[in-house]
């Protein structure tokens, strides 16, 4: 047969009475369900559930959870539709190359497959099934750019050829807003739909053993926590005492404050929407418990004292690590004289800041990050501690077994010590310093943020641990003097303690040095991103998270969903700024529609590969222990009210 050769977006219909022969004969294949053929490299029709039992596998990618998912190929030279078996091919191009004979390689392929090219031979698709809404989608890679005449051609040959044909929908794409000529409007499912319909959300996929206990809103502060307690609750705390693992019925985010928590330590979390009523999960409770969460489902069992102890036990047999403090160190530091060396100096936030400021686009520009920066050493901090005689009340916190097993009354004591930072006043020396460098730019707010040698380090993030306060030139009620405190007084918080504790970090050598940098006003979005794809390893795109205004993306509050999505670089160039955005939902809070323009999310991405690229370089190649797609820095970013201008406010390695 010819190969017909076609310009995008155009078909020569002399064809078509030859494809529907073709169809008609296909249809004769296969006619028996699938039990009868357990080897099938491919089938050319489903028609029925063991049909599609027996090529179903799992997604490439698992931003949704209990997905079975069946790949297809439509052969545009032959007008044949494959159904692929997973077990057999897990990619297309296996099976294109394998079965159908294709002669060129991987980089060839999806030049031509997924390229808006007039030599392309296939049409590539997912069919994927949503176990929890019963729903069957046709999806598409979000780079592909197969055209709108394509795509409805494919979904009309795949609805002729399945027994689901009347559950069957087309996910509608952002990236494509042109019209699907015969498509009807009622066969378009979103992706806020699909999210919406879903039950059951892997988070961080571990095991754990704990005590079960159940924890609504309304009791959750003044609940009696202990470290050992798994946490089922009905929404989504802002703060989550350090525990064994979390299960909520409330949806999360992978960068959601309370995910990252787990990520950092390493203990299951999962949401399941009906896990609050749950009978089965409600005999459980108060009970020692293992836990642990799948991908697809996770796993509560009754378990005996003597296997959980022994899993506790391993975990606390861990090294204790070490923290470096030099005192040396008197100047403000501007931002410029600030790099990855400066850990020990200023804290690692200041440090990887001092970081993106020598961070240079292929134009030579800079990444934009908050403008008048710089850092107050660790030298004041302890200089506090000393001139006040603080370090006696530290020492009795660190030294008494009584106190530091007590979580009743380690929070009473690290609660003294906290008010006592507040209370003795700030040297004049460094009042005066960090006044006048203040007056000497063009802002009257600032920021001033923590920047600990207990976080931003590999293995402990940190995240949220720790205060950031404003401080104005002209607003008495925020003072300089009390930002400065406030932020340094926050290092010895109980829940930071703990999360250190935990982490086997040695809290002798504890020392805050002070971001600072200008204050911003109302902002258009804020948002979080981690330069990986989170769903799918060795694959070139980052995961973002971004909210309107100043609604946190980390602590979502009343259950708002913030928008997330993928940018997938070009495979064929990562680095060229070309790139797709694969939508996962949209913002609750701006009617479900995109919170950036296509150009500003091609500019984040340009910033994001910067900083992937520059850290990773950066970096001890054997302490990263992976490759440069799967290394992750976690990014938070802003979209400044009025300009629109993109800010990088922080990276941190993830």
């Amino acid at each position: 047969m010819e190969w017909i050769q076609h310009k995008p977006g155009k078909y020569n219909l002399k064809w078509f009475p030859l494809f529907l022969m073709l169809f008609l004969m296909q249809c004769t294949k296969n006619q028996d369900c699938a039990q009868e053929k357990p080897n099938e490299d491919y089938l050319s029709v489903l028609q029925c559930e063991a049909d599609f039992a027996l090529l179903k596998g799992t997604p490439l990618s698992t931003q949704y959870a209990q997905v079975d998912a069946v790949k297809l190929v439509f052969d545009l030279k032959t007008a044949l539709l494959y159904f692929i078996n997973a077990d057999k091919y897990r990619f297309h191009y296996d099976f294109c190359s394998a079965y159908l004979s294709y002669p060129g390689d991987l980089t060839e392929f999806n030049a031509a497959e997924y390229g808006h090219t007039g030599t392309r031979r296939f049409l590539l698709a997912n069919l994927n099934y949503y176990k929890s809404s019963g729903v069957y989608t046709l999806e598409f890679l979000a780079d592909d750019q197969i055209t709108a005449q394509q795509i409805s051609m494919l979904f009309g040959w795949v609805v002729r050829s399945v027994y689901f044909k009347d559950k069957l929908f087309l996910v509608s794409n952002a990236n494509r807003r042109e019209p699907l000529p015969g498509v009807d409007a009622t066969r378009l499912i979103t992706i806020d739909q699909l999210f919406g319909k879903q039950q059951y959300q892997a988070m961080v996929l571990e095991r754990s053993f704990g005590y079960l206990q159940k924890v609504g809103k309304n009791d959750f502060d003044v609940h009696p926590f202990s470290s050992r307690d798994i946490i089922l609750t009905d929404f989504l705390p802002k703060d989550m005492p350090f525990c064994q693992g979390i299960l909520t019925t409330a949806f999360q985010t992978p960068l959601a404050h309370i995910n990252i928590l787990s990520h950092n330590r390493k203990t299951p979390n999962c949401a399941y929407k009906g896990a609050w009523e749950d009978a089965n999960i409600q005999k459980l409770v108060g009970k020692l418990v293992c836990y642990e969460v799948l991908p697809d489902t996770f796993y509560l069992k009754e378990a005996a004292l003597e296997v959980a102890q022994a899993f506790w036990e391993g975990k606390r047999n861990h090294p204790t690590r070490k923290l470096k403090c030099d005192l040396q160190e008197k100047a403000l530091l501007d931002i410029q004289k600030i790099n990855r060396n400066s850990v020990a100096t200023v804290g690692a936030k200041a440090a990887n800041f001092g970081e993106l400021d020598k961070i240079r686009l292929p134009d030579l520009t800079k990444i934009p990050i908050p403008e008048a920066a710089f850092a107050i050493p660790f030298y004041y901090y302890q200089q506090h501690i000393t001139q006040h005689q603080l370090q006696q009340q530290i020492d009795e916190v660190l030294q008494s077994d009584s106190i530091f097993n007590n979580r009743k009354l380690l929070d009473k004591y690290l609660k003294a010590l906290q008010d006592s930072i507040l209370a003795k006043p700030v040297h004049r020396d460094l009042l005066r310093m960090v006044t006048n460098k203040l007056k000497s730019s063009n802002y009257t707010d600032f920021r001033f943020r923590s920047s600990t040698n207990a976080e931003d380090i590999a293995g402990f993030t940190g995240a949220g641990l720790y205060a950031s306060k404003t401080g104005s030139l002209v607003n008495p009620d925020k003072s300089i003097e009390k930002a400065i405190k406030k932020v340094w007084a926050s290092l010895w918080s109980l829940r930071a303690f703990e999360e250190r504790m935990h982490a086997h970090i040695d809290q002798s050598n504890l020392a805050m040095g002070i971001l600072v940098h200008r204050a911003f006003g109302t902002e258009e979005a804020n948002g979080v991103a981690i330069t990986r794809h989170l769903y799918r390893d060795g694959y070139p795109a980052c995961t973002v998270n971004i909210q309107k205004g100043e609604h946190s993306v980390v602590l979502p509050e009343n259950q708002a969903t913030p928008e997330q999505f993928l940018v997938n670089y070009s495979i064929l160039n990562p680095g060229s700024g070309t790139v797709a955005v694969d939508y996962i939902s949209h913002s609750s809070l701006n009617d479900f529609q995109p919170l950036l323009r296509m150009d500003e999310i091609q500019l984040l991405a340009s910033y994001l590969y910067a900083i992937k690229k520059h850290f990773y370089h950066a970096g001890d190649r054997m302490a990263l222990g992976t490759d440069f797609f799967d290394f992750a820095m976690d990014i938070e970013f802003k979209l400044d009210r009025g300009s629109r201008k993109i800010y990088v406010k922080q990276a941190r390695p993830y």
